[in-house]
């Protein structure tokens, strides 16, 4: 027997399986608390593919014609003058207003402009329709356009119909900013 006794040591095992329980927990908390990003987008609802349907094409009379222009530089033309943003919700419902039904809007995007640019045009054009709208609904049925029933909307939506022509080019992307 010596003087140094040596001892074995055990090493006790470790339990792993609440490591696995945290591990989830945590990534459970990480997908909550962290944001994702929202996509852009527009809201609009295109009217259903009737397949049967022939598409025609009509003369519009140039009075009733409004271009919107956005130029690679981010620039909007409105009928070929330029205009901020800001401005073109008033021009648009005034222009809507004074057309009736005949009225046309024919946007034209050159691809090189902004997303974001365009995205801001395309606000300012349903903020018009729902200003006007608005005004039809309170002078019709003395409330707004939000309190109306399904067949006010309708009616109000006959008297004041969204029409919007695009012009694309599919041959070239834009810039995401």
């Amino acid at each position: 027997m010596g003087l140094f006794q040596r001892r074995k040591h055990i090493v006790p095992g470790l339990n792993t399986t609440s490591t696995a329980d945290i591990s989830f927990m945590l990534l459970i908390f990480f997908l909550v608390t962290t944001s994702m990003d929202v996509d852009k987008g527009l809201s609009r609802q295109l009217p259903p593919a009737d397949h049967q349907r022939q598409e025609e094409q009509s003369d519009v009379n140039k009075d009733n014609l409004m271009t919107l222009t956005i130029t690679p530089q981010n620039q909007l033309l409105v009928d070929d003058h330029p205009m901020e943003i800001q401005k073109l919700r008033g021009i648009v419902a005034d222009f809507i207003t004074r057309r009736g039904k005949q009225h046309l809007l024919s946007i034209k995007t050159d691809p090189n402009a902004s997303y974001n640019t365009y995205f801001n045009m395309q606000n300012e054009i349903v903020a018009a329709y729902k200003s006007v709208r608005d005004q039809i609904a309170k002078r019709k049925f003395g409330h707004g356009y939000a309190f109306c029933s399904q067949e006010q909307k309708e009616a109000i939506r006959s008297i004041c119909p969204q029409r919007i022509t695009e012009s694309y080019d599919y041959h070239r992307g834009g810039q995401a900013q």
